[in-house]
């Protein structure tokens, strides 16, 4: 049975509100960088737009500027989405009933806003659009779980684990995609491009991908077909998967 949201503490509350915001940008990006049409609907001038979260730490932000999108955590966006409280944010960015304050700072403001709102909704379709390109698919769900892993990764529940996972970078990898992700402390990044990971975690192609990200196909399962490869040092990946169960816990969480 799954956690409801009245049941979390106001920490988990405010986790999980950074983590629906943090992919709600990062998937946004990412279907502009995989949308020609998408990429043609943005303003000529490009858009930027930030989520603020009351209680929940500082905002972030999503730039589209000349077909390229990028998410920042800082800079002076045309408008802020305000919400004014951790539950808020969860509910509006699950789809539901919920506050979200628009607060426009510069011209163009409101163009954002529809610009995001369209970015957001065609990024659920490529992620469940049956003729959505396997490559597409890969990666998205692969943005999305590393991303997840970032936001969730300070959380109080995992400080003593965090602790015990070496530090160092994982790259992973399936088809020509590639994403690098950083584990120092009790912090994980998805990173710029390293040449020496130390370790590998490779899926034997998009499908194989998808389909254990979605959820379809038990890593351990694929493991053990040969569907999902680990090289290097192992301890690091173990324990990002400790960090992955966290993830799912908290994606799991019932409004």
């Amino acid at each position: 049975m799954n956690t409801k949201l009245s049941q979390l503490s106001s920490e988990e509350k405010a986790v999980l509100a950074r983590l629906k915001a943090w992919l709600a940008l990062q998937l946004a990006a990412e279907a502009v960088r995989n949308d020609e049409g998408l990429r043609q609907a943005c303003p000529a001038a490009g858009i930027s737009l930030k989520l603020a979260i009351r209680g929940a730490g500082a905002g972030m932000q999503l730039v589209v500027k000349n077909g390229i999108a990028r998410v920042y955590s800082v800079g002076w966006p045309q408008l802020v989405l305000f919400f004014p409280g951790s539950a808020s944010a969860i509910r509006v960015l699950s789809g539901s009933k919920g506050t979200a304050v628009p607060l426009p700072l510069r011209p163009g403001a409101f163009k954002a806003l529809g610009f995001f709102r369209k970015a957001s909704s065609r990024a659920t379709e490529l992620l469940r659009g049956a003729e959505t390109p396997e490559d597409v698919r890969a990666r998205l769900l692969l943005a999305a779980t590393l991303y997840g892993l970032e936001a969730v990764a300070g959380d109080t529940y995992l400080a003593r684990r965090m602790q015990i996972i070496p530090d160092g970078v994982v790259a992973v990898r399936a088809g020509e995609i590639e994403y690098f992700v950083e584990k120092r402390g009790n912090a994980i990044h998805v990173i710029e491009a390293q040449q020496r990971p130390d370790a590998v975690l490779s899926f034997a192609d998009y499908q194989s991908a998808i389909d254990v990200l979605s959820g379809k196909r038990q890593a351990v399962v694929a493991l053990g077909s040969g569907k999902v490869r680990i090289e290097g040092l192992l301890p690091l990946v173990q324990g990002l998967f400790v960090v992955l169960d966290r993830l799912s816990w908290y994606l799991g969480v019932a409004l």
